[in-house]
């Protein structure tokens, strides 16, 4: 989308900014990036010769779009190995990171914002501290995936490593809820619009300032238009639909592509790379390629092979949805050990946070924290 379709000077105020391509870094901070770069590769048992190009490439082309967009959305899938390492290149990557100014995060409680600060910027906090920034959130166990302090870490590495000449700030977007105030469903219900409270965060602490963004969230946020099985009544737009209504233009939004079979179907390059939906065949594609819940065959049909898609769940075309893919290479998830649920003060909060979720929207995790209490005290016992 050019910047002539957002309405009038707001978008090309925001984008004029001092973040250019190639902005000035260290070659130290260079030499930073390609090692971090092969180790990630070698952790997820890639050729660090051909991926590494590969993933500059990706990540350059991502970068690009900052010239008509100050906002870059990832929809990630929750706890990908995959997604979140090429997100560790994308922000130690000088191509990309120093044309940005904030990274707007899903798994952390805006009501903690000054926890986030101090960290980032090299202050001290303790464990317990950092841990409350995604632990606080309105969403149970997800950011216990180690992959989520991981990206903590690197934020607070970059700045520390003065890979650009400004600092990255990380801005938390999920609702400010203080759980040891939440004691009833009433109380909890105050802060269950997680998208309009990262959509109004993007507006207050980057578009406002003029500043660009690289915003993480999970996928279904970053999507523009969802299929009717998928719409609530009343209305619930995503963080995507949120900001194109009022900022049309100001987003790119990027989804990834989990299956391998869904990237021949739609063409793509080998992983990691990125396309641009826009103006391409993708554009008309099904959307449903994109989702880790599909299954991808090639079927015979009337002496033709297609790609079939089950189960059908009648997506938009691609164009309508997203502005962007990315593939890289699969979709795995890493957890963390089961048996930080054996603490007794951790786990009874999780269980009262739970049954207060339960009763408000019938969601009912207390299965999944029994079944990994159950796994901790296994694996305890074994390593005796």
């Amino acid at each position: 989308m050019a910047v002539s379709a957002f309405k009038g000077s707001r978008l090309r105020a925001i984008l004029k900014t001092k973040r250019i391509v190639g902005q000035p870094c260290s070659s130290s901070a260079i030499h930073t990036f390609v090692r971090s770069g092969i180790a990630v590769l070698l952790w997820l048992g890639l050729s660090p010769a051909v991926s590494a190009a590969a993933t500059q490439t990706a990540v350059a082309e991502i970068a690009e779009q900052f010239d008509n967009h100050p906002l870059i959305m990832i929809g990630e899938l929750h706890r990908s190995r995959e997604i979140h390492a090429f997100l560790q290149q994308m922000l130690r990557d000088p191509v990309f990171i120093c044309r940005a100014d904030d990274i707007v995060v899903e798994f952390g409680n805006s009501r903690l914002q000054h926890l986030a600060d101090t960290y980032i910027s090299g202050g001290n906090v303790t464990q317990t501290q950092l841990q409350s920034l995604w632990r606080e959130t309105a969403v149970p166990l997800t950011w216990n995936s180690p992959l989520y302090q991981q990206f903590y870490e690197t934020a607070r590495d970059i700045n520390e490593k003065h890979l650009c000449t400004h600092s990255i700030r990380v801005v938390l977007g999920d609702p400010p809820l203080d759980w040891s105030k939440i004691k009833t469903v009433k109380d909890y219900a105050r802060f269950t619009d997680r998208d309009g409270s990262y959509a109004d965060v993007v507006e207050r602490e980057v578009l406002s300032r003029h500043h660009r963004a690289l915003l993480v969230a999970g996928e279904l946020h970053a999507m523009k238009q969802l299929p009717k099985d998928y719409q609530s009544q009343p209305e619930d737009p995503t963080v995507a639909q949120r900001i194109e209504r009022k900022y049309p233009g100001a987003l790119f939004s990027i989804v990834s592509v989990p299956l391998p079979n869904a990237a021949k179907a739609l063409s793509l390059g080998p992983a990691p790379s990125f396309s641009v939906v826009r103006g391409s065949a993708l554009e008309h594609a099904d959307f449903q390629l994109t989702d880790y819940d599909a299954t991808v065959t090639l079927a015979s049909v009337n002496g033709k092979e297609v790609w079939k898609l089950e189960p059908a769940k009648h997506w938009p075309p691609m164009g309508n949805v997203v502005d962007g893919l990315l593939y890289v290479g699969g979709n795995h998830s890493l957890y963390p050990s089961p048996t930080i649920y054996l603490d007794p003060v951790y786990q009874r909060e999780l269980r009262r946070r739970a049954l207060i979720i339960k009763n408000y929207n019938g969601q009912d995790f207390m299965p999944g924290i029994d079944e990994l209490v159950k796994e901790g005290k296994a694996l305890e016992k074994n390593s005796h």
